[in-house]
């Protein structure tokens, strides 16, 4: 994760910085984990923000360059583009929530940290497609 702190130090010191944010408007790992351990179709107040988040509009905010992209086509152009500008840039990208949230690869490691929840789920919990 790039902290926003972080970002304007980039851009005082004109740093090469790229940086790709897929955006869910969520906090998608912890998504699943309250699917998982209230309910399907449990709303996870606590974990969205709203529609209007625009991490491209706070980098132009900082000094950097901001570029939305919501075609995958256009990924690819973007980060060319923002290397070859030798400037700080932030390029956001929607990406799909559900998937985000329920569709996560590698998901052992962050499934230990909630192991105090309910029996069967964390380390112990079997491998089930949400």
């Amino acid at each position: 994760m790039f902290h926003i702190a972080e970002l304007e130090t980039a851009v005082r010191k004109n740093l090469p910085v790229v940086v790709l944010v897929g955006v869910d408007n969520a906090w998608g790992l912890e998504v699943g984990c309250w699917r998982k351990q209230v309910a399907m179709d449990s709303p996870e107040t606590e974990a969205h923000w709203g529609k209007g988040v625009r991490f491209d509009t706070i980098a132009k905010g900082f000094g950097a360059e901001g570029v939305y992209v919501n075609n995958e086509n256009d990924i690819a152009p973007a980060v060319e583009a923002a290397i070859a500008s030798g400037k700080v840039t932030v390029i956001h990208v929607p990406i799909d929530p559900v998937a985000n949230a329920m569709d996560a690869p590698n998901y052992e490691e962050f499934k230990s940290w909630y192991t105090d929840f309910k029996p069967g789920y964390g380390a112990d919990a079997a491998d089930v497609a949400y």
